[in-house]
């Protein structure tokens, strides 16, 4: 049985002509916000357009609000920092709420399997 891989489903969802874009953020966290030892675990974002990116590593969680003018939605946590993640999930497509200690970050539109699974990763790094 083979793992789910949040990363490459993100990819594949991001829809046409995103699909690009989508690798082009990931190489750019990766290669920008990555410690040596660390590693990139899960990326959730909206399946209609890529807006709000997750991205949770071994260490950390960070929340980037792309259409924003700002960036004051923007959030790093590290994963001690994690309180809960639900997933409700509504025709293949969940709402991923994420709640830490220094606030909330929502995702809609989801495609269920990835909020799944990013739910799984944020529990097991929880019980380290």
């Amino acid at each position: 049985m083979n793992m789910f891989d949040s990363i490459k489903d993100t990819i594949e969802n991001a829809g046409f002509g995103r699909k690009g874009i989508m690798k082009r953020y990931i190489n750019t966290f990766s290669d920008n916000n990555l410690e040596k030892d660390e590693k990139l675990l899960g990326v959730a974002a909206p399946s209609d357009k890529p807006t709000k990116l997750l991205f949770v590593t071994d260490k950390k969680m960070c929340f980037y609000h792309m259409a924003a003018s700002d960036q004051s939605n923007d959030l790093k946590v590290q994963n001690e920092e994690v309180t809960s993640c639900d997933v409700n999930s509504n025709n293949g497509l969940a709402e991923l709420t994420i709640t830490t200690t220094k606030g909330n970050i929502t995702i809609n539109k989801v495609p269920e399997q990835t909020a799944d699974q990013i739910k799984d990763i944020i529990e097991k790094i929880s019980q380290k």
